[in-house]
């Protein structure tokens, strides 16, 4: 996350737009749905393992990788490292525009690629 939002949580203006088009995108994948766990977070599932979650107020997806994706993910500039983590969550990304839509969705993918053992990431243009 940006500097501007560590220790304080502000509104952003749009997320909750981006978060329901990542989570309608999401349900249309094979054993993933989403859990409403408070007003301001919607944790992500494929079957029983978390894919990841989106906080509603901050606009900011929060996903779990291995360490050696994770450092791959934040140096290309893919994902923000999250320091101390709340959750399992060791990188984020925040949801500013609908180009944040597409990279947050992929990040997604490559999490549900991971939990499938799949070597492609699902597409929802996929047969």
């Amino acid at each position: 996350m940006g500097e501007e939002h560590r220790g304080t949580i502000q509104n952003v203006p749009g997320a909750d737009a981006f978060i329901e088009e990542i989570v309608s995108e999401m349900d249309s994948w094979p054993g993933v749905h989403a859990e409403r766990r408070s007003q301001e977070l919607i944790v992500l599932l494929y079957e029983q393992l978390e894919l990841g979650a989106l906080d509603r107020r901050s606009g900011v997806a929060m996903l779990h990788f291995a360490p050696a994706e994770r450092e791959d993910l934040v140096e290309r500039g893919d994902a923000e490292p999250v320091y101390p983590s709340q959750t399992d969550a060791n990188v984020s990304h925040e949801l500013r525009g609908p180009a944040d839509v597409e990279a947050v969705l992929e990040l997604f993918r490559r999490r549900y690629r991971d939990l499938r053992g799949e070597d492609d990431p699902f597409s929802s243009q996929d047969s």
